[in-house]
């Protein structure tokens, strides 16, 4: 598994426990705490695409001596 679904993983574990929640208080701290690791899981996804965007952008040469950059 990696970061983002373990990320997304605990965003539903918070929503599931704050279904179980008598307390509004309660659930209102676990729905915050979801949408908490839910940006958490997409910002780790953009920062994984650019990433690997780079990587293939660093890999591709122009000629032997250089290498195109894009950004």
């Amino acid at each position: 598994m990696d970061r983002c679904d373990a990320y997304r993983h605990s965003a539903a574990k918070c929503v599931e426990l704050a279904r179980t929640m008598d307390s509004a208080l309660d659930r209102s701290v676990l729905l915050e705490m979801a949408i908490a690791w839910s940006r958490l899981a997409e910002y780790a996804a953009k920062t994984a695409a650019r990433k690997d965007r780079t990587e293939y952008i660093n890999r591709i040469s122009v000629d032997d001596e250089r290498t195109l950059h894009i950004g």
